[in-house]
């Protein structure tokens, strides 16, 4: 309002000097009015300099509509990740929920399944997933239920055979998914108001162990082959420090990442790589109430992107839209947000994109580009 007002302010003050200037010198060359405040300019002038917003009326709206016709995409929702996260804009977030050209195209279904990844103990999974399928339930009408898989390459296929239609995955087995079956994301996981995370290589305290380096030698606990927090970008940075698995350490694979944590506790390897912050899980504190204290991070990577939430590429678009409402609407529900933070340490959801997936694609290529070779 308060920029609203100050432009309004600009434009009265135009209006006068035009009048003036007309009466006391009609030879003298008058400036043209500003611009007539319109709502999409008080939108804009949130973000932009009084002075800005008086000389441009161009509006978030229409920049967004701009992208998504670019994209080629049927925008499905015109409704700002802005105006649909609990915490504001996120750092990252698309414009709206977008079903690429040529999908959506089954009837509507009224049984769904919903899959996750074994990331944690299946059964502290199952019951947070099935608070979720029965909130998304509730608010789409459709009969959604819940299955934790055993391992991540499972959901798509699942997907790929028709026997799964949303799916919480890891961005990594997106990317192979995207590829090999069409699935496309509606939503992704927002921690610290970023779509994305980061994941660390942890070693015990008293270990002697301080660096990727001081891993020559020792046995390295990391999760699922397509993980990307406890698979594919350590890897990678242990192949940048100059050390090849098999040769130069040894890996021991566990695709629990709560696991990996109690398995660095316990001793079971010198050093694990798992997503920020595994060690904070209730099953692992419950057992080791000191393991922040008892191990300590020697690496961690780039931001890596979402893991996202998607759909079977077929899956009606109607119900599509219907199921990313309801998500949005999970994240900014009270009870929503515990479920979500129950489940792995997620803060909110917010809209994302295939295009949301592009820098990950590039590291795939650099690391181990054979995992796109589907």
């Amino acid at each position: 309002m308060r920029y609203a007002k100050r432009l309004a302010v600009l434009t009265v003050m135009s209006l006068m000097l035009t009048l003036l200037a007309a009466c006391g010198d009609n030879t003298s060359t008058t400036a043209p009015a500003a611009p007539a405040a319109t709502t999409a300019a008080a939108t804009t002038a949130a973000t932009t300099s009084a002075a800005t917003t008086a000389a441009s009326a161009t509006t978030a709206a229409a920049t967004a509509a701009a992208a998504t016709t670019a994209a080629s995409a049927t925008t499905a929702a015109a409704t700002t990740a802005a105006a649909t996260t609990p915490s504001g804009t996120v750092v990252g977030a698309a414009a709206g929920l977008v079903i690429p050209a040529g999908a959506g195209t089954e009837a509507e279904q009224k049984n769904l399944v919903m899959a996750l990844v074994p990331s944690r103990q299946s059964d502290v999974i199952q019951t947070q997933a099935d608070k979720i399928a029965n909130f998304i339930s509730t608010e789409t009408g459709y009969i959604v239920k819940a299955v934790v898989v055993q391992n991540y390459a499972a959901v798509g296929e699942g997907m790929g055979a028709k026997n799964i239609d949303i799916g919480w995955v890891g961005p990594l087995d997106y990317v192979i998914s995207n590829k090999k079956f069409g699935v496309y994301p509606i939503t992704g996981s927002v921690r610290r108001n970023t779509l994305g995370y980061k994941a660390f290589v942890v070693a015990r305290t008293d270990s002697g162990i301080k660096t990727l380096a001081d891993l020559k030698g020792k046995t390295v606990c990391l999760g699922d082959a397509i993980s990307a927090s406890s698979n594919l970008y350590p890897s990678g940075a242990l192949a940048a420090a100059g050390l090849k698995a098999g040769s130069d350490y040894t890996v021991r694979n566990i695709s629990n990442q709560s696991a990996i944590a109690i398995a660095v506790q316990e001793k079971g390897c010198d050093a694990g790589a798992f997503y920020d912050d595994a060690r904070t899980n209730k099953e692992v504190t419950d057992k080791y109430p000191n393991v922040l204290k008892d191990t300590q991070i020697i690496y961690t990577t780039e931001l890596i992107p979402a893991d996202p939430q998607i759909v079977r590429k077929d899956l009606n678009a109607a119900q599509v839209k219907k199921i990313y409402d309801a998500m949005i609407k999970l994240s900014n529900d009270p009870n929503g947000k515990q479920y979500l933070k129950d489940l792995f340490t997620i803060d909110g959801l917010a809209s994302v994109n295939d295009a949301s997936y592009e820098g990950l694609r590039k590291v795939i290529q650099t690391v181990k580009p054979d995992l796109l070779n589907v």
